[in-house]
């Protein structure tokens, strides 16, 4: 019997991925361990360059197998260790140096967050002042730049991604209800929960590098979405107004709650990836809900994934 070798390699791929991310859950297999494990990617590379090189003699099958497994641990590792990288980056221990700013824009306004390691916490007040609280188990504090429409903080910590030794920021941020032009935030190995009911932002844009982002949008006004995940997970309950957006997964997972009543339209590509919607596992590269074209509001995302899963409306919700 001829063994389809495409079909094969990409099992093969898909039981290395898998097998990473059970044993990882099953064996308890701590962070530090998985990270030390993952700083063996080039191997990765090395074995896809070994089976194209080999493709043709006789080592082509081993070649193969090593090209389609190898790649598949690693990626596994990646995804198992990104959501705790976003709980156990950084020395735990009591916060230190808390800090409240507060400020007032005097018009529509732009916000620009980069959190690294550690939690952040938005939410929303009536008016057009807004209220910042940060701390640092390692007593440092961010880089706040504010002025009449423009407020901007920054984690001050290293530029790297070695944030095992580094302190664990809180940062909990009050946005007012008022017009916001832009908001963008980036969360490296982080957590974020983020509510926003009553606003109105006209472009918000989302980063999450080895993160757990939550996002509850569904009481906001939001004009465009753009949304980035680089390993980790990124939960959205999207507005009841109509929208568009984009996202874009590279390694990681990404689950989206849609309200009743809003008609949703969906464009995937990308692969590997699933996608399933209410549990159940759909290959299509577009999907609308029921009654999507006569609905008063309508959200338009396109979604690419590369070496990733989406899931709209999951089982369980998005939390």
């Amino acid at each position: 019997m001829a063994i389809n070798r495409r079909f094969l390699y990409a099992g093969l791929f898909l039981v290395a991925l898998g097998g990473v991310l059970v044993a990882v859950d099953l064996a308890a297999v701590d962070t530090a361990t998985v990270s030390s494990i993952l700083r063996l990617w080039p191997l990765a590379i090395i074995a896809i360059g070994a089976g194209i090189v080999l493709r043709r003699s006789r080592y082509a099958l081993v070649a193969g197998v090593l090209a389609a497994m190898v790649p598949g641990l690693v990626l596994g590792g990646g995804l198992a260790v990104a959501p705790r990288y976003a709980v156990e980056c950084g020395e735990h221990g009591a916060q230190s140096n808390s800090e409240t700013q507060r400020g007032t824009f005097s018009g529509p306004a732009t916000v620009e967050l980069e959190a690294n390691c550690g939690s952040l916490a938005i939410g929303t007040q009536a008016g057009s002042a807004w209220q910042l609280t940060t701390s640092d188990t390692a007593g440092r504090v961010p880089i706040v730049t504010a002025a009449e429409r423009t407020l901007q903080v920054i984690s001050n910590g290293p530029g790297d991604w070695d944030l095992g030794d580094t302190g664990r920021d809180s940062w909990t941020l009050a946005l007012p209800t008022t017009e916001l032009e832009r908001m963008a935030m980036t969360v490296n190995a982080g957590r974020a929960s983020i509510a926003l009911p009553g606003a109105t932002v006209s472009s918000l844009v989302v980063t999450g590098n080895a993160a757990d982002v939550f996002m509850d949008i569904t009481e906001a006004t939001i004009s465009d979405l753009d949304a980035r995940l680089n390993l980790g997970r990124l939960s959205i309950r999207l507005p009841a107004h109509g929208m568009s957006g984009a996202i874009r997964v590279g390694g990681g997972q990404v689950l989206l709650c849609v309200p009743f009543g809003l008609g949703m339209h969906v464009e995937f590509t990308g692969t590997p990836r699933e996608v399933r919607v209410n549990g159940l596992l759909t290959d299509g590269s577009i999907w609308e809900n029921e009654g999507y074209a006569s609905a008063a509001s309508k959200a338009d995302l396109r979604v690419r994934v590369n070496f990733g899963t989406v899931a709209i409306n999951p089982i369980g919700g998005c939390k």
